[in-house]
């Protein structure tokens, strides 16, 4: 039996996202300890808010914590990057925390039969590696993207400030770069860096 949880800062707010779970037949709690719950060997399905910094890092421990717990983001900033950031974190669905009562019902009936129900333009974001509305590049040559994360980069900002800008998690960074340091022939970091003053790219 699949075991369904919500998690919000705001008591009325889980209150009421459990009763609407109730009326679709879905018997939610709101336990203490997350990781200790996502973790147990059972099909566990959990709505886990996302707000500040703190959330996002114990998203994806819990996207994390075991094959069997499904998480669906619930987001205060149902943004683009963010939602591309929740789903590369391991989020299964997002929903916006504002979201209609039919489609929190919606999201959530998908995710309990193992479907994601995902926007569009949110999937585009997370398949195309050329941002929408980009022309392509020169090969070798860093797409403006690309170059946006190299000028952060070149001030000092750490791979986490660049994820969070990018939308991205900082796993998923650390391989973006990877491949972006492969595209441009350089060997590390701070080939990266050189090659980017050099080129005009920063």
């Amino acid at each position: 039996m699949l075991r369904v949880a919500v998690t919000d800062p705001f008591p009325l707010f889980r209150h009421g996202v459990r009763m609407a779970l109730a009326e679709a037949g879905f018997d939610a709690e709101s336990p203490t300890d997350l990781l200790t719950w996502a973790r147990i060997d059972e099909p566990r399905l959990l709505l886990f808010t996302v707000r500040t910094a703190q959330d996002w890092d114990l998203l994806s421990e819990l996207c994390q914590a075991r094959a069997g717990t499904t998480v669906i983001a619930v987001l205060e900033d149902a943004s683009m990057p963010a939602s591309v950031r929740a789903l590369n974190a391991g989020a299964a669905g997002i929903l916006p925390r504002d979201a209609t009562l039919p489609t929190m019902r919606e999201v959530v009936g998908a995710a309990a039969r193992g479907d994601s129900l995902v926007p569009t333009s949110v999937l585009r974001a997370l398949t195309e590696r050329q941002p929408a509305g980009e022309p392509a590049t020169a090969a070798g040559h860093p797409s403006t993207a690309e170059r946006e994360w190299l000028s952060l980069l070149a001030r000092g900002d750490n791979v986490a400030t660049v994820a969070a800008r990018a939308g991205y998690s900082e796993r998923m960074m650390f391989r973006l770069l990877r491949d972006l340091y492969t595209k441009i022939g350089a060997a590390n970091r701070t080939e990266a860096m050189i090659m980017a003053r050099d080129e005009g790219w920063v």
